[in-house]
């Protein structure tokens, strides 16, 4: 089985405070332990969030035990972390509030995939802090197998939208080392020769080889981009996925919203969306 890790995109190449929303479950303690391995490399602090639904029910001192049980945790052990309890029914949009409040670089969550409705953080959920917040987001479904990170998948069509966030996913691959793997999925082998010249500019434009990044160019030919994508992932060894949204609207062209949220639920690996600016 491929090692699971986890990749986050850095804002003007530094992350200063990462958003964990939790209801304590087994999955967003995958996203915390994730959280927790990026804060430890670039010495971020975090911030763990609860959401209780109903305040006049929320028994304060259960959530204060619970919170004590995660600091306990021997990966929270060096990262400074900031507890914090919102109210309210609208789990996604209190998200982005503690999002945009704490200002944070980039928000952690786990997702099972499953419609449970009796979790507070579901792929529902996950997806719709997607498309409405402007932070990048790292959704998670394992727990980390290693704490290495060797392998980013950026699929793309390489248009000019592209160029606005590849600049963050290069900043952070040179902090792990990693080889950036750059991927088209076309829907036919004829459109192969019309692809090379754009990812050949791409990576002259971001002087990959002029600053010794680690690349791969690589272009496969699947009518579903969603499985193209996956397969690609599997076959080498991807740590993660790293993918550009509008958000509320359409991802270009290659990735439309239907093959991103796919992802997300189905894509055992972590996902990693980007806002395009």
């Amino acid at each position: 089985m491929p090692k699971i890790t986890s990749i986050f995109i850095v804002k003007r190449i530094s992350v200063n405070k990462i958003l964990v929303p939790t209801d304590f479950s087994e999955h967003s303690k995958y996203a915390l332990e994730n959280a927790a391995f990026i804060a430890q490399k670039t010495r971020a602090e975090l911030v763990v969030l609860h959401i209780v639904k109903n305040e006049n029910s929320v028994d304060k001192e259960s959530i204060d035990v619970k919170f004590q049980e995660l600091k306990s945790l021997t990966y929270l052990k060096f990262v400074k972390v900031d507890f914090v309890i919102e109210y309210g029914t609208n789990i996604s949009k209190l998200i982005n509030k503690v999002a945009q409040h704490k200002q944070v670089d980039l928000i952690v969550m786990g997702s099972n995939g499953a419609n449970n409705t009796e979790e507070i953080i579901l792929g529902s959920t996950t997806e719709n802090v997607i498309r409405k917040t402007e932070v990048s987001v790292l959704t998670v479904k394992r727990e980390i197998i290693t704490f290495e990170l060797d392998h980013v998948l950026f699929p793309s069509d390489f248009s000019k939208e592209s160029y606005s966030i590849f600049e963050e996913i290069k900043a952070f691959a040179k902090i792990f080392g990693a080889k950036i793997h750059l991927l088209r999925v076309n829907k036919k082998d004829s459109l192969a020769d019309k692809t090379t010249p754009k990812m050949d500019a791409f990576i002259e434009h971001f002087k990959l080889d002029e600053e010794g990044v680690q690349y791969e160019k690589a272009i496969s030919t699947n009518p579903s981009a969603e499985f193209g994508i996956l397969n690609y992932s599997v076959d080498n060894q991807i740590d993660v996925i790293a993918i550009g949204t509008h958000g509320k609207g359409l991802l270009k062209k290659i990735i439309q919203v239907s093959t991103s949220q796919s992802l997300v639920r189905d894509a055992f690996k972590p996902v990693l969306t980007v806002r395009f600016k």
